[in-house]
């Protein structure tokens, strides 16, 4: 209730999506990211996968997590005027 009464922008729970890739910014942005960071080179083993994939997470810059953060509303508010259909 705090939040409804003092925040012009408040979307309570029950309008957010359940579970869309396209309003989590895991799936739209960080794997993407880490995706291509990691298809650079080919990896001998799974475990230096795994460790350029924990290198990578670590080199995100803070601008990149904002940016990815602040995107969701847009998006959002692209999947209700696509009437909930996928957005790119």
């Amino acid at each position: 209730e705090f939040c409804k009464g003092n925040m012009a922008s408040f979307w309570p729970a029950d309008f957010w999506p359940s579970s869309s890739p396209d309003v989590n910014s895991l799936d739209f942005a960080v794997w993407d990211f880490l995706e291509g960071k990691t298809n650079k080179t080919s990896h001998p083993s799974v475990e230096a996968l795994k460790a350029t994939i924990t290198k990578e997470w670590g080199n995100m810059s803070e601008d990149f997590i904002k940016t990815s953060c602040f995107s969701v509303r847009p998006r959002i508010e692209a999947i209700i005027r696509n009437n909930g259909e996928h957005i790119e």
